[in-house]
């Protein structure tokens, strides 16, 4: 709302495919990347690590896979990796 208040901008929502691995992902957004040269905005949202199907009420303590996995993905980030 702030970048383009106009909201006059294609918006083409992409989710992750459960019965694919991490390779067709991350070859995915390899063939989405030279989108940014030809001025498209490519933004990604949500969680680092989510399960719909274990999906607690607030406040309850979070899985220690998902706080394992933040923590890597957060070190590997900031290492450059």
């Amino acid at each position: 709302m702030f970048m383009y208040p106009e909201a006059d901008i294609p918006v083409c929502q992409l989710s992750v495919q459960t019965d694919r691995d991490g390779t067709y992902h991350y070859n995915m957004g390899k063939a989405l990347a030279p989108l940014k040269e030809e001025g498209i905005l490519i933004m990604g949202s949500g969680a680092t690590t989510h399960n719909l199907g274990t999906i607690q009420p607030d406040g309850s303590p979070v899985p220690s896979w998902a706080s394992e996995f933040d923590a890597w993905l957060r070190n590997a980030l900031l290492e450059g990796r």
